[in-house]
């Protein structure tokens, strides 16, 4: 059968129904992003504000969201709208070097230019260019999202300012807990999946006992996953471990107000764990 007997016509790209994209510049970061947004299928009043669920890593983790949310309304999931960052990427340079580059900057709370020398020679071994890669900017990504994307958003759709979640993995689980230690009202809801908490000697644990030592209260519901066989990393990884300890610091801190969940997901390792982190994290952070 030959290519001109099917009754076929070609769409070009892909996308998702009830999903729009944008292209928005910062100012605080130099970098243009792609924003990409979901509405729900099932929405009741369409006028009625929604809770907002930001997403990061959005290059990959969009086409995930959006449906995972969409089934969990079957399950009560209140209609949610997605929102996930992403990058817009220079399609002449490979789109590996450019996902290191961006989202190591981006989702960093501080400089490890020890750990971005290993990270550059390990690559190159794998024909991968870092470029001109840099670690640290978690404050500007931050400052973006609450002062360009958080209105841009509010300015297209109907939102409640109120009931907004932050949802990340590995180094995007690593600025989820930095938002919610450095800004903790920035949103209501965080759920950060395997976050790298062993970045740069364990800094995370400073910013949190900061907060610890002035506040008396962190009313949020927090969700925390990891993957069981994500232990065997090893030192200074550890992501079962430090996941642990987190939690325990966190406990002791009696939070009147906390609300946190705490899962180690079983045969789960690093690469596997965000769908499954997804779906549990959706539906404890709304129960």
């Amino acid at each position: 059968m030959g290519t001109n007997d099917f009754a076929v016509e070609e769409l070009g790209r892909t996308t998702i129904m009830g999903s729009r994209s944008y292209s928005l510049k910062s100012r605080h970061v130099d970098q243009t992003f792609q924003i990409d947004v979901a509405r729900p299928q099932r929405a009741g009043d369409r006028d009625a504000p929604l809770p907002v669920v930001y997403v990061l890593d959005g290059n990959s983790s969009f086409g995930l969201a959006v449906p995972t949310a969409r089934l969990l309304q079957d399950d009560g999931l209140p209609p949610v709208l997605i929102v996930s960052i992403g990058y817009r990427f220079d399609e002449t340079r490979p789109l590996q070097s450019q996902f290191f580059e961006t989202r190591t900057r981006d989702y960093t709370p501080s400089a490890d230019q020890a750990w971005l020398k290993m990270s550059a020679e390990a690559l190159a071994k794998r024909d991968v260019d870092v470029g001109c890669a840099a670690t640290g900017g978690a404050s500007a990504f931050l400052a973006f999202i609450e002062d360009e994307l958080k209105p841009f958003i509010a300015s297209r759709y109907a939102v409640k300012a109120d009931d907004q979640t932050l949802t990340g993995m590995s180094l995007g689980g690593l600025f989820t807990l930095y938002a919610l230690f450095e800004k903790p009202e920035s949103f209501a809801r965080y759920a950060a999946f395997s976050p790298s908490l062993w970045w740069n000697d364990r800094v995370l644990f400073q910013n949190e006992d900061a907060l610890a030592k002035k506040a008396k209260d962190l009313p949020v519901r927090l969700f925390l996953s990891v993957g069981v066989l994500e232990e065997g990393f090893g030192p200074p990884y550890s992501m079962v471990s430090n996941l642990e300890t987190l939690r325990q610091t966190l406990v002791s801190r009696n939070y009147p107000g906390l609300r946190m969940t705490h899962t180690v997901f079983p045969d789960e390792t690093h690469g596997s764990v965000y769908p499954a982190s997804l779906s549990r994290g959706l539906r404890a952070l709304f129960g």
